[in-house]
């Protein structure tokens, strides 16, 4: 699909390159690939400024793209160009309105706060509230809203489905009142809702999250809060609900699901809000209801088990996260079986580090590499344990090591042990398994001693010198690092750079 326009730019022929890659887009318009290659080849001819829209473009649709933060750079230094008519004409999207929906329960500590970043970005904004504090007063001083009582009934589903009878806008921003929209993004909600508006299945679309929890950004883009409205869809699920097409099964419904960048940060996640709203327990409580109600619902057990994780109830996840396992493989649709493995991988690793454990955790990121072979945190996880085991293998190393000398004196054999052994090879030994752990000093004063005791032995003098190498290397490092220089770390940022 790629391959021709990929070498005309390989080729520096920047103009035919163009061609190729509109006809792409142009078949193609929802694929951010297509826009990449577009985009390099407007740059590549000094269009600065229709390169930097058909880019951005292209990281609307996908939002995980390691390109941005080079690209953005090297946008820096291409002249703006020419205007581009025809780029414009392939960026027009069907104009379209959209509603933010809130649901509201006792928010008046962030209410405003949402309700502010909506500004511009919606064209109406209906808050269903079951409150009993000044939430209700506060909304309604803002304009576009329309508040809608609802009594709570112990069901998310059920008041976000009330909510959306209520909306007339052609697409709906389904937002909660802890979150609020980026300012960077607020001309991009109905920009996306017409990009996604004319396909032929309904689109739910997964935004970007940025949880804010003490001092750190969790990035997430499982959650879907934009889709269109009079396309038959519906919330289900008591808690953690989820949209579902009206008459379909939650996991064999026919919608089309795209990840887009459009940016809410939320603070809900943070340990002292939900110390002070008890979340966790509410949560419990109605996800024991759901299971009870949909025992065979996998997203059920999973939302179950990892709300139990999060109250430090260990052993109760792993039993709910068993069930979600077994559920999931009844259904091959749904979306979530690598997160349960990532949870009971991370509880078996929480639960202990004896090798019963650490087996049980590589069991589980072994299953999830089979379902999805890159998925990094099932690699990066199978690390941690194998670094552990081998730990613990030195460590028994270490330990036979010992054994082997001690064993000298009680060993009475007809077949005669390998006197060596206690001539310096075990000391040598013990001294290469130093090494490995970084303690270059022991390591190579052993080695000395063992040189020392037995010429005879091979070896020794090659090790010492790999030892004295890398200690000059790290002597001559410090000498030419900075008094007091700091490390840069770099952290993801709420732009995606």
């Amino acid at each position: 699909m790629y391959s021709s326009t990929v070498d005309a730019l390989r080729q520096g022929h920047y103009a035919e390159a163009e061609q190729l890659a509109a006809a792409l887009v142009r078949q193609e318009p929802l694929d951010g690939q297509g826009w990449v290659l577009l985009g390099e080849a407007l740059q590549q001819q000094g269009f600065g400024l229709a390169a930097r829209r058909v880019f951005d473009r292209a990281w609307l649709l996908d939002p995980e793209a390691a390109w941005v933060t080079r690209v953005h750079a090297a946008l820096q230094q291409v002249p703006d160009g020419s205007p581009r008519g025809d780029v414009d004409a392939l960026l027009q999207v069907e104009p379209v309105t959209v509603a933010a929906v809130i649901i509201a329960g006792n928010e008046e500590r962030c209410i405003a706060r949402c309700l502010r970043s909506l500004q511009g970005a919606v064209d109406e904004i209906v808050v269903i509230d079951s409150s009993s504090d000044g939430t209700a007063a506060i909304a309604e001083s803002f304009p576009l809203v329309r508040l809608i009582r609802a009594e709570w009934q112990d069901d998310f589903a059920r008041q976000r489905n009330v909510a959306l009878a209520h909306v007339q806008s052609d697409w709906i921003l389904m937002i909660d009142a802890d979150e609020e929209l980026v300012s960077d993004d607020v001309s991009y909600v109905r920009h996306i809702a017409g990009l996604f508006h004319a396909t032929e299945l309904p689109a739910v679309l997964h935004v970007w999250h940025l949880h804010q929890q003490g001092q750190q950004i969790r990035h997430d883009f499982s959650q879907t809060r934009l889709f269109p409205n009079r396309r038959g869809l519906e919330y289900r699920g008591r808690i953690h609900e989820q949209l579902a097409v009206a008459g379909q099964g939650l996991y064999e419904q026919a919608t089309l699901r795209r990840i887009v960048r459009l940016r809410l940060r939320h603070d809900g996640y943070d340990p002292a809000v939900l110390r002070g709203k008890q979340t966790i327990e509410r949560n419990l409580r109605l996800l024991a209801k759901q299971v009870a109600e949909e025992p065979d619902n996998p997203g059920a057990w999973l939302f179950y088990g990892r709300e139990t994780m999060a109250a430090g109830r260990l052993e109760e996840a792993i039993r709910h996260l068993r069930k979600a396992e077994e559920a999931a493989l009844q259904q091959p649709r749904f979306g979530r079986l690598l997160e349960v493995y990532r949870l009971l991988a991370q509880l078996a690793w929480r639960l202990g580090q004896g090798q019963k454990r650490l087996d049980e955790a590589a069991g589980y990121c072994l299953k999830a590499l089979e379902l999805q072979p890159d998925y990094p945190d099932a690699r990066y996880m199978l690390a941690q344990i194998r670094l552990k085991q081998a730990e613990q293998l030195v460590q028994e190393a270490g330990r036979e090591l010992k054994q082997a000398k001690e064993s000298f004196r009680t060993y009475r054999g007809t077949v005669s042990p390998d006197y060596t052994i206690l001539d310096g090879k075990a000391d040598a030994l013990l001294g290469d398994l130093m090494r490995q752990c970084g303690k270059l000093s022991e390591a190579r004063e052993l080695y000395r001693g063992v040189r020392g005791r037995f010429p005879q032995l091979e070896g020794l003098g090659a090790r010492i010198a790999f030892i004295d190498r890398q200690q000059q290397k790290l002597n001559e490092s410090h000498q030419s690092a900075p008094q007091g220089a700091a490390q840069a770390v770099s952290k993801p940022t709420a732009n995606g750079e």
